[in-house]
């Protein structure tokens, strides 16, 4: 990646459509950052983790860039230097009483990673946590989805982390970071409307060349009406209705997750058939059918559609930000069944959906994205996060047994994002990473999402959840674990156990938003208390 005496990143990026989304559809409940946990073997300290963040920064020069919106959003926001840049405000140190188990770091964590990113300074944090048990050091990460998806987030971790635990810094920058001065209002409103009249006016002219040349239109036209024809199929067949997506989230989160060799994958994979991504989706698909029968859901005869995002990020666009991702939409049963039998089903679901080419169709529905008038996408998108802000509010006010009705899920039930990571350990100055787990955002009445992760061989599901629609992950872990045992079992694998589950059972929270915890000291009562550092 290049450094910061680049010129093409000293200029201000306008933020793609793709990547606005990710801003106007964010509110309170549904902060809209990308994050993981590291976890590593040992101690690191503050001086550690700013040192290597401060030698490698000139290697990230969008982590030191912040937004600048036009006025009355009539274009995109751009991100221009941060004058007021200072590490400090984005790499934060809390300790917990040394021991702490891992439901109550679990629980912190989640404090942490819950309220939105302040827009007045470049979108990203680090935590690092100090106190685990077994005297370990974890790091929360937390980054703006408007500023990478999962396959250039994870392009972060490679530039920050090392391949040896005795890894020299990078060379030092060639210039020293100048920041200009942020845009005055004036001019990001006349930026914004010379970067809207040529954007108009670059699509006028791919129209023109398109009718010239008639005989391309139907394949111009072909990936459009195949994307059509899918939105419709999902809204026209009905999917179950899963307490998770009954009613809007609030902003407290749930996590838990289990780990999985990736030997034992692909020994399924290569007797029973199917892609790695079949087997994930059969694990996590069987574990919400069991999950649902356990709370009487009535799933029979009814389907259960997962939202699978997809990189269409291109070989030469290796090493950018921002979002390169379209989605695919595999249905399978909601009641449970033989898993086996199950990843056959998926398998030839999937195969069914790269055949049409699905996601290459909506990425082509997207981009028509890109001529809607920010203004326009902004406003609608304001009003209706507003009135699901209300909704939910006022359906977490009315007792359970009150409840008159429940929302259907939006399309689908969860998102399932699966993001390949390094293969061999990585190092923080020494310290080797031990484990990595992923977290997903939620919002609207998706209380549920999964972040498949790979690092060193393992496979982490990353069971992210909101606690007043689903206070029990542990139990959908349960039904996860169970789903790969029989799996396992079906292709004779080691009885050993191999999937082994981060937390225990976390219990329901308060119905009330914890503020966010910048220290934990132990008091003389001996719990955790929360103290301002």
């Amino acid at each position: 990646m290049a450094d910061d005496s680049s010129l093409s990143f000293k200029l201000s990026h306008r933020l793609t459509a793709q990547d606005s989304t990710f801003l106007y559809g964010e509110s309170r409940s549904g902060p809209l950052h990308i994050g993981s946990i590291s976890f590593f073997e040992d101690v690191v300290t503050l001086e550690e983790l700013k040192h290597q963040i401060a030698a490698r920064i000139h290697l990230l020069p969008r982590y030191r860039q912040r937004l600048a919106f036009v006025p009355f959003n009539l274009a995109n926001a751009t991100l221009e230097d941060d004058p007021d840049f200072q590490l400090d405000n984005h790499v934060k140190h809390h300790r917990l009483p040394p021991g702490t188990k891992l439901a109550e770091f679990v629980k912190f964590a989640m404090q942490i990673y819950e309220p939105p990113l302040d827009r007045a300074r470049p979108l990203w944090e680090m935590h690092l946590i100090d106190g685990l048990e077994g005297g370990r050091s974890a790091i929360v990460w937390k980054i703006h989805h408007c500023l990478v998806d999962g396959v250039s987030g994870m392009e972060l971790l490679s530039v920050v982390l090392d391949l040896s635990p005795d890894a020299s810094d990078p060379p030092p920058p060639t210039q020293p970071w100048n920041p200009k001065p942020l845009p005055t209002v004036f001019r990001s409103l006349v930026d914004g409307l010379f970067d809207l009249a040529a954007g108009q006016l670059a699509q006028l002219r791919r129209s023109a060349v398109s009718l010239e040349n008639l005989s391309s239109l139907p394949s111009l036209l072909a990936p459009l009406a195949s994307s059509a024809s899918t939105m419709r199929r999902m809204f026209e067949r009905r999917i179950v209705s899963t307490p998770w997506n009954a009613r809007p989230v609030s902003q407290q989160r749930a996590l838990d997750w289990v780990k999985c060799p990736f030997s034992d994958l692909r020994a399924i994979r290569s007797e029973l058939g199917g892609t790695i991504n079949d087997v994930v989706l059969t694990i996590l698909g069987e574990g919400a059918a069991r999950y649902l029968k356990h709370h009487r859901v009535n799933a029979q005869d009814q389907s259960l559609r997962i939202g699978c995002p997809v990189s269409v990020r291109r070989e030469q666009e290796s090493g950018s930000l921002g979002n390169r991702v379209s989605m695919m939409f595999p249905e399978m049963p909601a009641a449970p069944m033989n898993p086996a039998q199950r990843l056959k089903l998926i398998a030839e679901e999937t195969a069914r959906i790269k055949a049409a080419a699905e996601p290459q169709a909506l990425e082509s529905l997207m981009g028509v994205a890109d001529s809607t008038p920010p203004a326009l996408v902004s406003m609608s998108a304001s009003v209706a996060l507003s009135m699901l802000e209300g909704l939910g509010a006022m359906m977490r006010a009315i007792p359970p047994g009150w409840r008159m009705f429940s929302m259907p899920a939006p399309g689908f039930n969860f998102i399932a994002t699966n993001v390949p990571g390094p293969q061999v350990p990585v190092y923080l100055n020494g310290h080797r990473m031990v484990e990595y787990v992923g977290l997903v955002p939620l919002g609207g009445n998706l209380g549920y999402g999964v972040a498949i992760v790979s690092y060193n061989q393992n496979l982490y599901f990353g069971l992210m959840a909101e606690p007043h629609v689903m206070p029990d992950p542990g139990l959908m872990r349960t039904y996860v674990e169970e789903a790969l045992a029989q799996l396992r079992a079906a292709v004779s694998l080691s009885d050993q156990p191999v999937l082994q589950p981060a937390a225990r059972r976390i219990k329901k929270r308060s119905l009330a938003t914890p503020a966010p915890i910048p220290a934990v000291v132990m008091p003389a009562s001996g719990r955790p208390t929360a103290r301002p550092g």
